[in-house]
């Protein structure tokens, strides 16, 4: 991972591995140009680092995406879309944290290209069992096409099935020492 720029009273000093059942991280993908089709993954994971010069990676596991459709799961998994055969994780690697943005390289299908997300850092803040957890909540948006993804189907009256941009939101809770 590389060094994340960030004042170091916003994020102690310290290990921090994020909490899944408290995190999320979600897409959504205009479809017929009428309607957002939302989904998430349900597999990943995330480091930080705090102090002078912290630093944040995270990873998702592609077969994990879920819709709440297994047709459209199904296919989300095929060479179409995230391939997860040849390309089991998608990976990310923060460059620079300021409390407005996130600044960092995305890897999904084997294409790496720069991604700026804005960001909302949350804590530092106790939990009730002692355990100190610091928050981020991230949103974005990438060009599909620009990673490999481009199935798409013409409409009728014209267009394209789905849009080539895709939002990405996350809220991550990390725990330190975790």
């Amino acid at each position: 991972m590389s060094t994340v720029e960030i004042a170091s009273t916003t994020i102690p000093v310290g290990s921090y591995t994020v909490d899944p059942a408290h995190s999320s991280f979600e897409f959504g993908v205009r479809h017929m140009k009428i309607s957002t089709v939302r989904g998430r993954f349900l597999d990943f994971q995330a480091t930080l680092e705090g102090g002078e010069q912290p630093h944040i990676e995270g990873s998702i596991e592609t077969a994990s995406a879920v819709t709440y459709d297994e047709t459209r799961d199904g296919h989300l998994k095929s060479p179409d879309f995230f391939d997860v055969e040849r390309y089991p994780q998608a990976t990310f690697t923060g460059t620079l944290v300021a409390p407005d943005r996130v600044e960092g390289e995305l890897t999904l299908k084997g294409v790496s290209r720069p991604v700026t997300l804005s960001a909302k850092v949350n804590g530092p803040d106790q939990d009730p069992w002692g355990n100190e957890r610091v928050g981020i909540d991230l949103e974005g948006e990438i060009n599909r096409q620009e990673h490999g993804v481009t199935w798409n189907a013409p409409l009728p009256g014209g267009g394209a099935l789905l849009d080539d941009t895709v939002k990405l939101t996350a809220s991550l809770s990390f725990v330190k020492g975790a």
